[in-house]
Protein backbone atom coordinates (compact mmCIF):
# COMPACT_ATOMS: atom_id res chain seq x y z
CA UNK A 1 0.00 0.00 0.00
CA UNK A 2 3.00 2.32 0.75
CA UNK A 3 3.86 2.65 -3.27
CA UNK A 4 0.33 3.61 -4.12
CA UNK A 5 0.40 6.14 -1.00
CA UNK A 6 3.06 7.86 -2.50
CA UNK A 7 2.02 7.74 -6.11
CA UNK A 8 -1.65 9.25 -5.90
CA UNK A 9 -0.47 12.16 -4.39
CA UNK A 10 2.67 12.87 -6.89
CA UNK A 11 0.60 12.12 -9.62
CA UNK A 12 -1.91 14.76 -7.77
CA UNK A 13 0.69 17.10 -7.68
CA UNK A 14 1.82 16.91 -11.19
CA UNK A 15 -1.36 17.71 -12.42
CA UNK A 16 -2.10 20.66 -10.32
CA UNK A 17 1.51 21.85 -11.40
CA UNK A 18 0.74 21.29 -15.14
CA UNK A 19 -3.01 22.76 -15.32
CA UNK A 20 -1.45 26.20 -12.89
CA UNK A 21 1.66 26.58 -16.02
CA UNK A 22 -0.99 27.02 -18.59
CA UNK A 23 -4.30 28.73 -16.51
CA UNK A 24 -4.83 32.22 -15.02
CA UNK A 25 -3.83 32.17 -11.72
CA UNK A 26 -6.36 33.17 -8.64
CA UNK A 27 -5.37 36.31 -8.92
CA UNK A 28 -5.17 36.78 -12.20
CA UNK A 29 -8.20 37.50 -14.75
CA UNK A 30 -9.26 34.65 -17.69
CA UNK A 31 -8.97 36.36 -21.25
CA UNK A 32 -12.47 37.37 -22.36
CA UNK A 33 -13.33 35.34 -25.10
CA UNK A 34 -12.74 36.67 -28.33
CA UNK A 35 -15.71 37.68 -30.58
CA UNK A 36 -16.63 38.75 -34.13
CA UNK A 37 -19.18 40.75 -35.14
CA UNK A 38 -22.06 38.86 -37.04
CA UNK A 39 -22.15 41.41 -39.86
CA UNK A 40 -19.87 43.10 -41.22
CA UNK A 41 -20.78 45.80 -43.96
CA UNK A 42 -18.33 48.30 -44.83
CA UNK A 43 -20.42 51.15 -46.74
CA UNK A 44 -23.17 49.65 -46.67
CA UNK A 45 -24.55 49.03 -43.32
CA UNK A 46 -25.97 51.43 -40.82
CA UNK A 47 -28.03 51.51 -37.68
CA UNK A 48 -30.44 54.39 -37.04
CA UNK A 49 -31.04 56.43 -34.30
CA UNK A 50 -33.61 57.43 -32.16
CA UNK A 51 -35.29 61.18 -32.04
CA UNK A 52 -35.48 62.52 -28.43
CA UNK A 53 -38.43 63.98 -27.67
CA UNK A 54 -36.78 67.26 -27.00
CA UNK A 55 -35.59 67.49 -29.99
CA UNK A 56 -31.78 67.15 -28.86
CA UNK A 57 -28.95 66.78 -31.82
CA UNK A 58 -26.09 65.52 -31.37
CA UNK A 59 -22.44 64.26 -33.29
CA UNK A 60 -20.48 61.45 -31.72
CA UNK A 61 -19.12 63.17 -28.67
CA UNK A 62 -15.12 62.50 -29.32
CA UNK A 63 -15.67 59.78 -31.83
CA UNK A 64 -17.31 58.12 -34.65
CA UNK A 65 -18.84 55.84 -32.74
CA UNK A 66 -22.51 55.14 -32.16
CA UNK A 67 -24.96 52.49 -30.62
CA UNK A 68 -28.51 51.72 -31.36
CA UNK A 69 -30.33 49.43 -28.77
CA UNK A 70 -33.66 47.67 -28.89
CA UNK A 71 -36.13 45.35 -26.86
CA UNK A 72 -34.25 45.14 -23.67
CA UNK A 73 -36.56 42.70 -22.04
CA UNK A 74 -38.42 42.55 -24.70
CA UNK A 75 -39.57 46.33 -24.19
CA UNK A 76 -40.79 48.17 -26.86
CA UNK A 77 -38.15 50.65 -27.49
CA UNK A 78 -35.79 51.48 -29.61
CA UNK A 79 -32.76 54.17 -29.26
CA UNK A 80 -29.44 55.14 -31.11
CA UNK A 81 -27.11 57.59 -29.20
CA UNK A 82 -22.99 58.85 -29.58
CA UNK A 83 -20.37 57.66 -27.45
CA UNK A 84 -22.08 59.80 -24.52
CA UNK A 85 -25.05 58.35 -24.15
CA UNK A 86 -26.91 61.42 -25.94
CA UNK A 87 -29.74 60.82 -28.50
CA UNK A 88 -28.61 61.39 -31.99
CA UNK A 89 -30.75 63.16 -34.68
CA UNK A 90 -28.02 65.01 -36.52
CA UNK A 91 -24.95 64.13 -38.10
CA UNK A 92 -22.18 65.36 -40.07
CA UNK A 93 -21.63 62.64 -43.41
CA UNK A 94 -18.26 60.71 -42.98
CA UNK A 95 -17.28 57.14 -42.21
CA UNK A 96 -18.92 55.27 -38.14
CA UNK A 97 -18.68 52.93 -36.05
CA UNK A 98 -22.35 51.57 -35.15
CA UNK A 99 -23.17 48.93 -32.72
CA UNK A 100 -26.44 47.28 -32.61
CA UNK A 101 -27.28 45.64 -28.98
CA UNK A 102 -30.68 43.14 -30.59
CA UNK A 103 -31.76 41.95 -27.26
CA UNK A 104 -35.20 40.57 -27.94
CA UNK A 105 -36.21 37.82 -29.94
CA UNK A 106 -39.25 39.84 -30.99
CA UNK A 107 -37.56 42.60 -32.21
CA UNK A 108 -35.01 43.83 -35.22
CA UNK A 109 -33.26 46.88 -36.10
CA UNK A 110 -33.57 48.25 -39.64
CA UNK A 111 -31.96 51.13 -40.91
CA UNK A 112 -32.61 52.86 -44.88
CA UNK A 113 -30.97 55.67 -46.05
CA UNK A 114 -29.36 56.74 -48.97
CA UNK A 115 -27.17 53.77 -50.00
CA UNK A 116 -28.09 51.98 -47.13
CA UNK A 117 -30.34 49.51 -46.26
CA UNK A 118 -29.30 47.02 -43.26
CA UNK A 119 -31.11 45.00 -40.70
CA UNK A 120 -30.83 42.54 -37.76
CA UNK A 121 -33.29 39.32 -37.78
CA UNK A 122 -36.23 38.45 -35.61
CA UNK A 123 -35.44 36.26 -33.41
CA UNK A 124 -31.78 36.30 -33.42
CA UNK A 125 -30.58 38.12 -30.07
CA UNK A 126 -26.54 39.74 -30.75
CA UNK A 127 -24.88 42.38 -30.97
CA UNK A 128 -23.57 43.73 -34.22
CA UNK A 129 -20.68 45.89 -35.46
CA UNK A 130 -21.66 47.72 -38.67
CA UNK A 131 -18.88 50.35 -40.38
CA UNK A 132 -20.85 52.60 -42.37
CA UNK A 133 -20.08 55.45 -44.84
CA UNK A 134 -23.46 58.11 -44.35
CA UNK A 135 -24.21 60.55 -47.34
CA UNK A 136 -26.04 63.42 -46.80
CA UNK A 137 -30.19 62.88 -46.36
CA UNK A 138 -32.67 61.27 -43.81
CA UNK A 139 -32.09 57.98 -42.72
CA UNK A 140 -34.75 56.51 -40.72
CA UNK A 141 -34.26 53.00 -38.06
CA UNK A 142 -37.96 50.47 -37.50
CA UNK A 143 -38.53 47.32 -36.29
CA UNK A 144 -39.75 46.09 -38.68
CA UNK A 145 -42.78 43.73 -36.65
CA UNK A 146 -43.65 46.96 -34.83
CA UNK A 147 -43.69 50.00 -36.96
CA UNK A 148 -44.35 52.06 -33.95
CA UNK A 149 -40.81 51.47 -32.92
CA UNK A 150 -38.65 53.94 -35.35
CA UNK A 151 -36.84 57.36 -35.25
CA UNK A 152 -35.25 59.36 -38.08
CA UNK A 153 -31.80 61.07 -38.29
CA UNK A 154 -30.49 63.49 -40.61
CA UNK A 155 -27.05 63.51 -42.07
CA UNK A 156 -25.95 66.96 -43.45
Amino acid sequence: MRPLAFVVPAALLSLVTACASTSPGLDEPAAAPETTPAAVAPTTSAPATSAPAGGASSAPAGGKVLTGALGANDAFTITFTDEAGKPVTTLPAGSYQVSIKDTSKIHNFHLSGPGVDETTTVPEVKDVTWTVVLKAGTYTYICDPHPNMKGTFTVT
